[in-house]
């Protein structure tokens, strides 16, 4: 499959904008990994300094800012993909594909990708 193909595939599916920081953490480690950059309903990438390694499994806490500025935490079960070093800051991209959420999680996800696409 050429690059431009694989690419196209890739982007199958359209990701959505951030509208607030969501900050990520391993909840098997209790480390935070980054912020969120875009997700859909899918997958995630996230920006962050932990590099994370690929065709790994991950358990992720996406920390939430819901209304009245309360917190809510959303976990999901993922693959990591791929992972690149973000120029030389320090900082790295990862992406993941969902493999396991509750359905309250797949729910809360959804929401945040309907509110988010006013942005």
């Amino acid at each position: 499959m050429s690059d431009q193909s694989s690419q196209n595939n890739d982007r199958a599916i359209q990701r959505h904008a951030i509208g607030a920081d969501v900050d990520v953490y391993d909840s098997m480690r209790d480390i935070y990994l980054g912020r969120l950059v875009n997700i859909h309903v899918q997958g995630l990438m996230l920006v962050g300094d932990v590099p994370l390694e690929e065709d790994r499994l991950y358990e992720l806490d996406m920390h939430i800012l819901g209304e009245n500025n309360s917190k809510q935490v959303v976990r999901i079960g993922v693959d990591c993909l791929w992972t690149r070093a973000a120029d030389e800051n320090g900082k790295h991209w990862t992406g993941f594909n969902i493999i396991d959420s509750t359905p309250q999680a797949a729910e809360v996800i959804q929401k945040l990708i309907e509110s988010w696409q006013t942005f």
